[in-house]
């Protein structure tokens, strides 16, 4: 699990990798952490509410890691 934040911005992203290889990106439902899931992962993962956030597929990861790294700090991985 990664946990991403942005500093002065209360809330976390939380990544976990699924049993599937795909990954889960999850945070707060509203405000601008959810602002930065949604422009991270709508256009290669969907929006799933089980995991109160996104389904990223495996073939993706890479690419949303990297786009929630350059947006805010990775402080756990």
């Amino acid at each position: 699990m990664s946990i991403y934040v942005v500093p002065g911005v209360q809330g976390q992203i939380k990544t976990t990798t699924l049993p599937s290889g795909d990954m889960s990106v999850a945070g707060p439902a509203s405000g601008p952490l959810e602002q930065i899931m949604l422009d991270v992962c709508r256009w290669t993962g969907q929006r799933n509410p089980d995991y109160g956030g996104w389904i990223v597929p495996r073939a993706a990861i890479g690419r949303v890691n990297a786009a929630l790294s350059s947006r805010c700090s990775k402080i756990a991985d």
